[in-house]
């Protein structure tokens, strides 16, 4: 694993490409279930991973006396081991066939080996943060594993809650997607020791923030590919035939012009067929949704730039301003 070739985003990144391919070196050596087959399969899914949040990790190991100190390095690699084990874990919930281009785990061995499998990768992280060993970092961590599990457990509870609201929908991404952005950012800072707690605060924040972006940017994007995707035949509303409403359909259901009838179209569940998606698309489209939506996006993007000119460092400023832009274009 250590000598993959880097995403090609990274490629804009030259002075990350040396810690980075440590951070992997360090993921393989934490982690060897033994059985071949399921060793390859998981390894195939984290080659196919981007690295983002790792990467985070080294860009605010910079704010410390140390940049991409050894502590960051395993913190990092332990930050991407609990992403890929919440996905493996996801897989087997939303019986997802597909994850990062390969066939899923639990596609391929079955839910039952997949939910060892994300547990197993579970212990690779832990026995990182001990390498690390940063005792901050312990609390950190187990903070971002019950926002995590939160989160899902509140995404579960909502599932076809054609009555939910919004303000839910927020606090189940700040669990889902959010907790594992901010929980990098931050591994980056305790990775040193010289570090206040207003710096620290911002940092999370900023983590945070860069998580909720990157989710509501994902809602509004595959909304927008849904017309598409219709028409060259390609599956979609996987999530709204799971019953899970993201922000465009939240807004929309807050339109009373149109919420009855997507109401209506929402109780036929996985049952809604794709002329009925359709229709779903474009009553979504002639409400208000998107404009909100729109706005909510233009409102957290001002604020992540303002959080990253906050920082002390320009050099930092200058890498974050990138990888943001680079995320918010989908050119990553």
């Amino acid at each position: 694993m250590s000598t993959r070739n880097l995403p090609k985003i990274w490629e804009t990144f030259p002075e990350l490409s040396e810690p980075l391919q440590s951070i992997l070196t360090e993921m393989s050596s934490s982690w060897h279930i033994g059985f071949e087959e399921i060793d390859h399969a998981i390894r195939s899914q984290l080659n196919a991973g981007k690295l983002v949040r790792p990467a985070l990790t080294l860009i605010f190991s910079r704010l410390t006396s140390e940049s991409y100190n050894q502590s960051a390095i395993s913190l990092g690699a332990s930050v991407e081991l609990l992403h890929l084990a919440t996905l493996i874990h996801d897989d087997i919930i939303d019986e997802s066939k597909l994850r990062r281009g390969h066939e899923s785990i639990q596609s391929q061995f079955g839910k039952d080996t997949a939910v060892y499998a994300g547990d197993y990768l579970l212990t690779g992280m832990f026995s990182l943060l001990e390498r690390a060993d940063k005792p901050a970092a312990n609390k950190l961590a187990l903070t971002a594993l019950q926002e995590i599990l939160f989160g899902e457990l509140l995404q579960k509870q909502n599932r076809y809650n054609i009555d939910t609201t919004f303000s839910a929908y927020f606090s189940q991404i700040k669990g889902k997607t959010a907790a594992l952005f901010k929980l990098s950012a931050t591994f980056g800072l305790v990775s040193g020791t010289d570090y206040s707690d207003e710096l620290f605060s911002t940092v999370s924040h900023l983590g945070e923030n860069i998580g909720i972006t990157f989710q509501l940017l994902d809602d509004y994007l595959d909304f927008e590919s849904t017309k598409e995707s219709l028409a060259l035949g390609k599956p979609i509303g996987q999530d709204i035939r799971n019953g899970i409403y993201t922000a465009p359909i939240l807004f929309a259901l807050d339109d009373t012009s149109v919420n009855t009838e997507i109401k209506t179209l929402l109780l036929k569940r996985d049952a809604i067929s794709n002329e009925e998606l359709t229709i779903l698309h474009n009553l979504i489209t002639s409400s208000n949704a998107i404009t909100k939506l729109k706005a909510l996006l233009t409102e957290y993007s001002d604020s992540l730039k303002d959080l990253i000119t906050s920082l002390p460092n320009t050099q930092i400023q200058e890498q974050l301003e990138h990888l943001s832009q680079l995320l918010l274009t989908r050119n990553a």
